[in-house]
Formats: structure tokens, C-alpha cells, sequence
């Protein structure tokens, strides 16, 4: 029973540990299945910029947290009930803990753009700060796919 514990906690970190190599909402960043797709090209004028934060990602963090939680509080006894409330304690600290972690390896800087658009719409866009410093008059473009838009600048 611990052995195939060890061998769960042992993918679910794996998997954890790949979810976190690629994380980027920068704007200049594309992940690999987004080339070559068609998107929605819009055009405008930045008249608001403010900092923010994205907050970080708790679901995976937990989860990972309460599996080793859950094998760290199942060896704490021989005894079977004793090994049952360790494990069931270390599962909730663990959650608990690994969440917090989570949150705070993942959070991001963030930057909000109010951006009047040419067709006289105005939108607010949030994404993760990247090499590009925006300011208020700037030309940018928006560019949409699966709902999802970035903004860059017009060049």
C-alpha cells in the first residue's frame, strides 16, 4: 500500500513540476499549439495602464501538497487506525501548506490596459507584464483566439 502511495506522489509531482515549466501570459510568448492558428486582429489607442497582480494557481499546489501529506501522515504508525488519521491530518496540512506554496511560486506581475478600439469600443485587457512597457497613447494591437486576447505593440 505505501509503495503504490510513493509511486502516486511520485507522478503527481512530476506532473506538477511539467505544469509549471511552461506558465508564461507575457505577451510576446506563444505556446507551441498556438502557431500557425488564425486570430482576431484589432486596433487602438492605450488610455489607461495600471499594475497589477495575476494571482497564482492553488488547485495544482494543494492536491500535490495533501498526496504528500497523505503519505508523510500514513507512516507515522504500524497501526492501522492510527496510520488512517495521520494519513487523513497530513492530507489536509499538506493541501493546506502546498497551496499557499503554489500561489506564491506562481503569482505573477500583471499590467491592465484600457484600450480605446478603432471601431469606438473600449476595453480593458489583463495580462503578465512583459519586455514591452506600455503608456498611455501607445498604438496596439489585439490579438484574440479561444477568447483569449493579448495585446502588442503596433508596429
Amino acid at each position: 500500500m505505501k509503495s503504490n502511495l510513493k509511486i502516486i506522489t511520485f507522478l503527481i509531482l512530476s506532473l506538477f513540476i511539467s505544469s509549471c515549466a511552461y506558465s508564461s501570459l507575457q505577451p510576446e510568448t506563444y505556446s507551441r499549439d498556438a502557431v500557425q492558428e488564425m486570430r482576431n486582429v484589432l486596433y487602438g489607442e492605450v488610455v489607461k495602464v495600471k499594475t497589477v497582480n495575476i494571482e497564482g494557481d492553488i488547485k495544482m499546489g494543494a492536491l500535490v501538497g495533501g498526496v504528500v501529506g497523505l503519505v508523510a501522515g500514513s507512516g507515522v504508525s504500524d497501526g492501522e487506525i492510527e496510520s488512517t488519521i495521520g494519513a487523513t491530518l497530513g492530507a489536509a496540512v499538506g493541501s493546506a501548506v502546498g497551496s499557499k506554496l503554489s500561489q506564491k511560486i506562481t503569482k505573477k506581475e500583471g499590467v491592465q490596459l484600457t484600450i480605446n478600439l478603432d471601431d469606438n469600443r473600449t476595453v480593458s485587457v489583463v495580462q503578465e507584464v512583459g519586455e514591452y512597457q506600455f503608456k498611455i497613447g501607445d498604438l496596439v494591437e489585439l490579438v484574440t483566439i479561444k477568447s483569449k486576447t493579448r495585446v502588442s505593440p503596433s508596429q
